[in-house]
């Protein structure tokens, strides 16, 4: 017992371990190059995902900082209602900044804002535009309760968050990072297929040996090894063939393409690290789990 529990040990050693992950891939390299491919996209389309979240967190952090709660004003507002309005948003904790605009420079306002449309701005006047309070908040992401606590307030004609029109914006990336995760869905499920099929021929080509393994005392763990590394590197090779993707469309799509647009930053680099870093991760850790279940059910060991 003590004899074959040392061949067994003898076998955990780097060397035939090795041998035999050369083996199984040898064997299995038109399978192998399938599994990276479809790893690959997988993960791209994950590391996509990924990428647009970090671009929806740097539009909306940028945002925060400049959006702002606007109270027009009714032209029958009288001095004791503005001053009394005024007054209760200065005490008010969530409010850190209020600022008066005449109708006058509301207008002047929207004619810098709408210069780039000169029909737009010819078809309003300066008496057109009510006079307005300008609020500044401490916490932004709060803006729906000002809208409700001061809308209907006497001399307020209607209080518009400014945060709320670029909802369109927001639902638009959205929708984008919903559909790069549930490609990456679809596309795992083609992966878990491709690696279960790949152990399926791995451990029949190899049942001999396996065979022989288990005569000798091998442990469950130095069994399974070689499969799971099989499996691990495919998952490896596609992780970094998908972190080399994002790197790709940052270089020529964000960098490149994107980079003329001056309405929004762009995600920088420290976003591109992280979510190659993680589609490496997943890529080496799932296909070394679907493998694990793979053996499970095939090997029995």
């Amino acid at each position: 017992m003590g004899a074959a529990g040392a061949r067994g040990g003898r076998l955990m050693r780097p060397a035939p371990l090795a041998s035999l992950l050369w083996t199984g891939l040898r064997r299995n390299l038109a399978m192998t190059a399938a599994v990276i491919v479809t790893v690959t996209i997988c993960l791209a389309m994950l590391g996509a995902g990924l990428l647009l979240r970090a671009q929806v967190h740097t539009v909306d952090d940028y945002l925060l900082g400049q959006l702002e709660v606007v109270v027009d004003l009714t032209d029958e507002i009288t001095p004791a209602q503005r001053t009394a309005l005024e007054t209760e948003m200065h005490r008010d904790p969530a409010i850190v900044g209020v600022r008066y605009e005449s109708g006058r420079q509301v207008y002047d306002r929207f004619r810098r804002d709408f210069h780039d449309s000169p029909d737009v701005v010819a078809g309003v006047r300066p008496g057109d535009l009510p006079a307005a309070l300008r609020l500044t908040l401490a916490d932004p992401r709060a803006s729906g309760d000002i809208v409700v606590t001061y809308t209907g307030q006497d001399g307020v004609e209607a209080v518009r968050d400014q945060r709320a029109l670029l909802d369109p914006l927001y639902r638009f990336l959205d929708a984008f990072t919903i559909g790069a995760f549930a490609l990456a869905a679809v596309q795992a499920l083609a992966s878990f297929a491709l690696i279960y099929t790949m152990i399926r021929i791995s451990a029949h080509g190899r049942r001999r040996e396996t065979a022989v393994m288990k005569l000798v005392g091998a442990s469950n763990g130095t069994i399974r090894a070689p499969f799971m590394l099989e499996s691990a590197i495919a998952g490896l090779v596609g992780g970094l063939l998908a972190g080399g993707l994002l790197v790709a469309a940052k270089v020529f799509l964000v960098d490149g393409q994107f980079a003329r647009q001056s309405t929004f930053p762009l995600f920088g680099w420290s976003a591109v690290w992280e979510s190659g870093a993680v589609v490496v991760a997943v890529g080496i850790l799932a296909a070394a789990a679907m493998a694990s279940l793979a053996l499970h059910r095939h090997l029995r060991v």
